[in-house]
């Protein structure tokens, strides 16, 4: 459920407005490519983690792997700077998107959206690991709850449907960057190494995670295609118009605040944690520091959710690429272990595939969707 809950963010409202753009068969290829790069990757990350002495952090992690020699430090202190302004990055699009929906549906002020939102879900993140654990339990289950009683309501008000095409490169080209970056949840695959009970299982845990993800970002694509006479950028808008009914309204929303209050959760931990680790901030200071920057951020920076969805996406492939995969190959290339991916987890062909899938992810990010 960590996993799952990482990734069920802002990908979720943004992939229908791409779907509606092409066809089916564009949108499987996508999916398809997005789904194997996504799990070759994780397996990656998690075989790292549970490779590596010093993993409660991304950076302790490369520190021992890849950070080496007399400049360790200058490396290690860049790459902190990209990886915090990916998670504020991350963070300020949850609270972006949040905020827009309760803009949008319950005509609340801009300004006290934001902020709303920011106080409850910052709040969660002083419980740790365990306490975002039950919470992402809860509303994953309640957020797969509710996409089925939104597909159950679209066939009962058919106003769209697919198209049997291809669609226009480019654009499945950007949806599968939307998709890599819908199932991005490195973060929470650190989180469940670190505190899963029974190691054997870490692979049921990050795939069956990424599958929940997938399964219900398309049932949710389903929906909003279906049930919408114009699919809209922050999809459950038009969907609600569309159907009209005022419950459906209450729980659309409830699956926003929930998806983005599972995403927030992951991304403020994860930055939290590496604020402690690296400079040794006790646990609610370490918290204010990684989640008061994201409020100010949102209430200041002009740019859509859409916008910042496909510049996460980009940003993310940077760290994947540039350090992720050489910390990984140092780390398991001598090992006797058993790995995760098998007999081809040190693979150098398998290894530069999954690198060149995502530096065309962070390429896709260029592509304009609107």
């Amino acid at each position: 459920m960590l996993v799952a809950g990482a990734g069920i963010g802002t990908g979720i409202l943004t992939i229908p407005y791409a779907i509606n753009k092409i066809g089916i068969w564009g949108t499987l290829l996508a999916l398809a490519l997005a789904y194997a790069v996504s799990a070759v990757m994780y397996l990656i990350i998690a075989d790292l983690t549970l490779n590596s002495k010093k993993s409660n952090d991304l950076i302790g992690i490369l520190n021992e792997h890849l950070f080496l020699g007399k400049k360790k430090k200058v490396l290690s202190g860049i790459f902190f700077v990209l990886l915090v302004l990916l998670l504020l990055e991350n963070l300020v699009v949850y609270i972006l998107c949040a905020a827009s929906i309760m803009q949008e549906l319950f005509s609340i002020n801009t300004l006290i959206s934001k902020v709303f939102f920011y106080i409850i879900a910052s709040f969660v993140i002083l419980f740790g690991v365990k306490g975002i654990s039950i919470g992402e339990k809860f509303s994953v289950t309640l957020i797969g709850c509710v996409v089925l009683t939104l597909i159950i309501f679209s066939f009962f008000n058919i106003k769209g449907g697919f198209s049997f095409g291809f669609g226009k490169p480019d654009i499945v080209f950007a949806l599968y960057g939307l998709f890599m970056f819908a199932f991005s949840a490195i973060f929470s695959i650190i989180q469940v190494c670190n505190n899963i009970e029974d190691k054997a299982l870490t692979r049921r845990a990050v795939l069956g995670g990424l599958s929940i993800n997938a399964f219900i970002t398309i049932l949710f694509a389903a929906a909003v295609i279906i049930g919408s006479e114009k699919v809209t950028e922050i999809a459950i808008i038009g969907l609600t118009e569309s159907i009209g009914i005022t419950f459906v309204k209450i729980i659309c929303s409830v699956l926003v605040l929930l998806a983005m209050f599972s995403s927030f959760w992951s991304s403020g931990l994860a930055f939290a944690d590496v604020i402690r680790e690296q400079f040794k901030f006790s646990k609610s200071f370490s918290w204010f520091i990684a989640t008061v920057p994201t409020i100010i951020i949102a209430l200041i920076i002009p740019l859509s959710v859409l916008d910042f969805v496909q510049i996460g996406a980009g940003a993310l492939s940077i760290i994947l690429v540039i350090v992720v995969l050489p910390a990984y190959y140092n780390a398991v290339k001598s090992t006797d272990k058993s790995l995760l991916l098998g007999k081809v987890a040190k693979s150098k062909f398998l290894l530069s595939a999954i690198a060149i899938a995502i530096i065309l992810m962070a390429v896709s990010s260029l592509v304009p969707i609107s």
